[in-house]
């Protein structure tokens, strides 16, 4: 992402990181990191951005989806 500042990279890796325990509490879900904590968690990515954007003043929050490898995506 042009522009990210090294926190939101930090926060994007440490998200990496911890998938397994992320895992626990969020499978499914679109979950924002910021200053390596979930501020928050969802199934709608719209909604968690909203929230995330609500309680944190800041957009550039990096948001993951959390899933065990059971999905397929594609294009077509």
């Amino acid at each position: 992402m042009a522009g990210a500042s090294k926190e939101f990279w930090d926060d994007l890796h440490w998200g990496e990181r911890h998938h397994t325990e992320l895992l626990r509490s969020y499978l499914d879900q679109w979950v924002a990191i910021l200053n390596r904590r979930v501020v928050a968690a969802g199934e709608n990515l719209a909604q968690v951005e909203k929230e995330t954007k609500e309680k944190t003043g800041n957009d550039m929050v990096p948001v993951v989806f959390v899933d065990c490898g059971e999905h397929i995506y594609g294009q077509g």
